[in-house]
């Protein structure tokens, strides 16, 4: 079966604390506080004894409380990467430092 390289809208992306953390360039430990603290929503899913979170869900909070902004570059290029976009993103990146 091929592999499909895009994500349908509404369709969801689990992400646990870590890749939250890597998308709102803070620590995990940082994520599991806010959890803790009943700063952030609920974890959808329990994946191998861990909180698993949907990465929509999550952004629109992060969004709506500052933890991120509309214009962070590298996080929508982690996005891309998420979804199996093909594209070389090095080359993306080398032409945006390039331009500075």
């Amino acid at each position: 079966m091929p592999r499909r390289t895009t994500q349908s809208p509404g369709e969801s992306v689990p992400v646990g604390a870590a890749e939250i953390a890597s998308r709102l360039g803070v620590r995990p430990q940082t994520v599991h506080t806010w959890r803790h603290r009943k700063l952030m929503p609920e974890p959808r899913w329990t994946v191998s004894g861990q909180p698993a979170w949907d990465w929509p869900e999550i952004e629109a909070w992060a969004r709506r409380t500052g933890r991120l902004r509309e214009g962070d570059v590298h996080v929508a290029l982690l996005e891309l990467e998420g979804v199996g976009w093909e594209g070389n993103l090095d080359e993306l990146r080398s032409h945006r430092a390039s331009r500075r």
